[in-house]
């Protein structure tokens, strides 16, 4: 992939309301996103994330594009692999920002901000 096609779905998933971004007014400070609520899996009473949701039906459908190939068959393996490797990555970048300074009140205004434009959106039709 190129810093196009990463640019390109990084701005099609935060219109899509996949994620959540909140962007600070200051250029020194990194814009910080997640993972919107409604697309969040539950997890299973061991703690792993369970293979259900909507984050696991568009991992799904992605794994239904690929081509078929050498050691591309099994869609569900691959997919349960990334979900898990995706839940690691999320909780070391997770425990890394909560050590900091956490949130700002002026990007949670703006997290707050573009959750409410987002939820007036869903509410118009989608053609």
């Amino acid at each position: 992939m190129n810093k196009e096609t990463l640019k390109n779905a990084w701005t099609r998933f935060e219109e899509e309301g996949i994620i959540l971004v909140a962007k600070s007014r200051s250029s020194k400070v990194q814009p910080k996103a997640k993972l919107a609520p409604e697309w969040e899996s539950g997890r299973n009473p061991q703690g792993v994330l369970a293979p259900e949701g909507r984050l696991w039906a568009f991992t799904e459908k992605i794994a239904l594009s690929r081509r078929e190939g050498k050691n591309r068959r099994d869609g569900a393996t691959v997919s349960t692999r990334v979900l898990r490797l995706t839940d690691t990555i999320g909780q070391a970048l997770y425990s890394d920002s909560t050590s900091g300074a956490g949130m700002s009140e002026e990007d949670k205004m703006l997290l707050k901000k573009q959750q409410k434009r987002r939820q007036a959106m869903q509410a118009r039709a989608h053609l």
